[in-house]
């Protein structure tokens, strides 16, 4: 016999191991609302992001990594705003209510919300194609949240971590790119370590949560990267109304992906391929060393790749000083040929 919906619940998500105990939740899952209170100090910053079966992940992938991405990605948007996470609501559109698959699910949630001590207050659970949607809050002492539209003429440009992962990642898993069909691997099937070092890449990003709350101070703008460099970075200019010079030859990568795909689709993985959630940053130049030791104490790999400008346009240039020109454009979710 098949669960109901309010037995799903209970069973798999009104647990102790995700009513993660913070003092802010008065009354966490279970009634109609959740209820919050909040220091006067403090700022409430909320995101949603919505993953759905066979564009955001492999109809058959594993549904602990499938639910640890779900909430990895939400929480690299607090990141990006330098927020604590603080709790979170999940909505969940199953197409078959199957235990083994709940049971999994909710591990992964679970793993995810205990490192990061956040705590899941609320939700919905329905009927149809398999989709995940995740409301993270996070807190932020007044005035102190990173924003997009704060970055200044001749602040430096750094990204954490490697960038092209996410790209080359879904690439390695044989899911089709909106690069299009010239991004493929070097080889039609990468060394096991490639393979499970881009599975892991996929499926556990790493929200920089501690970055940005070690480094906030330091940091005059930052967006985390979902839709390629060129997008995020762009957004960054458009709203603080500057523009960027990016050196290509800095750009950081991993050795899986320098093993895996040419030179060119490197590039284009890292520009214009999305899915990586690190976090690009602008930094006053004075800022620079107080910066970078912050980062070295929360063990953040970074490197800095350009300089924020004033003419409002984002270029590219290689290590030699010529301008690369840009002919393809960052993920969006309704252009064509994107599933």
């Amino acid at each position: 016999m098949s669960l109901s919906e309010f037995e799903i619940i209970q069973k798999y998500f009104q647990t102790a191991d995700l009513a993660v105990s913070r003092e802010e939740i008065l009354l966490g899952i279970g009634d109609d609302s959740a209820i919050l209170s909040l220091a006067a100090e403090d700022q409430l910053l909320i995101s949603t992001d919505v993953l759905v079966d066979s564009v955001h992940f492999p109809s058959d992938a594993n549904p602990e990594k499938i639910a640890t991405r779900a909430l990895a990605v939400n929480l690299s948007d607090l990141a990006a705003m330098g927020a604590e996470p603080l709790c979170f609501t999940l909505g969940l559109v199953l197409a078959d209510a199957s235990e083994s698959w709940l049971q999994q699910f909710s591990q992964g949630l679970i793993k995810l919300a205990r490192q990061y001590n956040i705590a899941l207050i609320g939700g919905d659970l329905s009927k149809g194609p398999t989709t995940i949607a995740i409301q993270v809050h996070g807190i932020a002492k007044s005035g102190k949240a990173l924003r997009r539209d704060a970055a200044n003429v001749g602040d430096l440009i750094f990204v954490t971590g490697c960038l092209g992962d996410g790209a080359i990642a879904l690439a390695s898993m044989g899911l089709p790119s909106h690069l299009g069909a010239s991004f493929q691997l070097e080889q039609d099937q990468p060394s096991s370590n490639c393979a499970s070092y881009f599975e892991q890449a996929y499926f556990e990003p790493q929200p920089r949560i501690e970055f940005a709350l070690q480094c906030g101070d330091y940091i005059s703008s930052a967006i985390d990267i979902s839709d390629g460099l060129i997008g995020d970075i762009g957004h960054i200019c458009t709203n603080s109304r500057v523009g960027a010079a990016l050196n290509v030859a800095e750009f950081p990568y991993s050795d899986s992906a320098t093993c895996c795909v040419s030179t060119d689709n490197l590039l284009r993985a890292a520009l214009f391929g999305g899915d990586d959630y690190e976090l690009c940053v602008t930094v006053a130049k004075h800022d620079r060393e107080k910066f970078q030791a912050r980062a070295e104490e929360a063990n953040t790999r970074i490197s800095c790749i350009g300089e924020i400008t004033e003419d409002r346009k984002v270029r590219c240039y290689s290590g030699t000083g010529e301008e690369i020109p840009l002919n393809e454009n960052a993920y969006r979710h309704f252009q064509e040929g994107n599933s």
